[in-house]
């Protein structure tokens, strides 16, 4: 396993947060084991000082100390008295609280103030043993005639610390290796997913975009899986769509320059009869040139689309001059097919803020679809619906109509239902696909509802306060 993996790293980081929350923690449970320990000693010390010196009665009569040691051994600590000139009269403890010494300043001096002293005392010549000093007055007739001392040796709570301390170690290595174990587990199940997404792309990058990760769970690394692998579907649709798509153009193109060539060549070999033979194979170039330059214009006008390189020029307009403007453009080819257009214009005039020639473009498509696809003699009908805030142009035919299983794919570049017929009609494949894009380019949306026999209804929407502005 590498060093710098996310594994180790995502290890490295829960085990560095454990230690930094692990080490203040015992550091306190210890302070707080410390502590009680001493306070509880010291407190139990206190408390027998202050019971036994009221016990004294006369601090110069060594009778009044028949039980002093027996309580020493009693309480497991020393004790000493000492008078008012601060000499020491009885004593358990040796150092320099034995019998006839004086007794330092620091006991001496708070107590004849009658007030109770309690201090840390450690031995001189070693500096080793750590006692604890309690010091009660001594009253006599309501006056301090002595003080009694209690001198208890720290040594066994400093051991039954250092015990606490030795279990403390013990309990942070256990919890070290129980982390490390937890941790590395856990950084292994939570690194795994992204260990398996990163070998995915690399999969996906070198071309192998079947990549189907599983999702677990339902948070962002789920997310994240369910994303790479919509993207290895969208990348899969997107080099499928872009293959028959370079397949359809090179078909598109090929048959016009096929037939351009094929009808030049015999024009150039003088291989005609007559000339409404010379003339009919002319009239097939000029169709095929028509068809070919529609086909690069289309194209280009797509291309320029799909990158946002399209500029778009948004004024106020209303839809029925669009809509009657359009229709003028297209009647000659109404007119030849016996197709009527039957406008029914909107009552409230809606205003509405987009690019009049590319709204006009869409419109124009949109109706020589439906006359390319009708029958003879039947009608075409264009009306607008004013819904809230929402302006709706229909358009129906009443033509063959699209199965159901063809209409997801009917904006789809060059996708036709019936190639054979769809080529023999003129359209270039594209014109639906490009109706689309001007469509969301405006800003608007566009539906559709067909069944096979039963003619096609396309439906725009448009909101009729929006302000689509010019891409700079």
């Amino acid at each position: 396993m590498k060093f710098n993996s996310i594994t180790i790293k995502l290890g490295g980081s829960i085990m560095i947060l454990f230690l930094l929350v692990l080490f203040p923690l015992i550091y306190t449970i210890d302070q707080l084991f410390t502590a009680f320990y001493m306070n509880q000693q010291q407190e139990q010390i206190e408390q027998f000082a202050d019971k036994y010196s009221v016990t004294i009665s006369d601090v110069e009569d060594v009778n009044s100390y028949h039980m002093f040691d027996m309580l020493s051994e009693l309480i497991n600590a020393d004790l000493f008295v000492f008078n008012k000139e601060g000499e020491i009269l009885k004593s358990t403890v040796g150092l320099e609280f034995e019998a006839g010494n004086e007794v330092m300043k620091e006991l001496y001096n708070p107590i004849f103030q009658n007030q109770s002293v309690g201090m840390e005392y450690t031995e001189p010549e070693t500096a080793d043993n750590l006692f604890y000093l309690a010091g009660k007055p001594i009253i006599v007739d309501g006056e301090v005639n002595g003080g009694l001392v209690v001198v208890s040796n720290m040594d066994k709570v400093n051991t039954s610390i250092d015990q606490v301390r030795i279990w403390l170690f013990i309990s942070v290595i256990g919890a070290l290796f129980i982390a490390i174990g937890f941790t590395f587990f856990i950084s292994r199940k939570l690194s795994s997913p992204l260990l398996k997404m990163e070998k995915a792309t690399r999969e996906i990058a070198k071309g192998k975009l079947q990549t189907d990760l599983p999702i677990l769970t339902k948070d962002e690394v789920g997310s994240l899986a369910g994303a790479i692998t919509d993207l290895g579907k969208e990348l899969e649709q997107y080099r499928t769509s872009r293959s028959e798509f370079f397949a359809n153009i090179s078909h598109e193109l090929r048959t016009p320059i096929s037939y351009i060539k094929g009808y030049s060549e015999v024009l150039r070999k003088g291989m005609v009869q007559s000339e409404m033979e010379r003339n009919q194979y002319l009239m097939i170039i000029e169709d095929e040139s028509t068809r070919l330059a529609a086909l690069i214009n289309d194209l280009f006008e797509l291309a320029k689309m799909e990158e946002g390189k399209l500029d778009l020029h948004p004024e106020w307009i209303e839809m029925d001059d669009i809509l009657t403007s359009a229709i003028k453009k297209v009647s000659l080819k109404a007119t030849e097919k016996k197709i009527a257009i039957l406008l029914q214009p909107s009552h409230d005039h809606p205003m509405i803020y987009v690019d009049a020639i590319r709204l006009e473009q869409i419109m124009i498509n949109l109706i020589e679809n439906a006359i390319r696809y009708s029958e003879p003699e039947t009608n075409v009908d264009v009306y607008i619906q004013v819904h809230r805030n929402r302006l709706k142009v229909f358009i129906k035919d009443q033509g063959m109509g699209i199965p159901k299983e063809d209409i997801p794919f009917i904006f789809e570049r060059f996708y036709r239902v019936e190639k054979s017929r769809s080529r023999a009609s003129g359209g270039t494949g594209l014109g639906l696909a490009i109706v689309k894009n001007l469509v969301e380019l405006l800003g608007g949306e566009i539906e559709l509802n067909s069944a096979s026999g039963e003619g096609t209804l396309f439906t725009l929407s448009f909101s009729i306060d929006q302000k689509v502005r010019a891409d700079k």
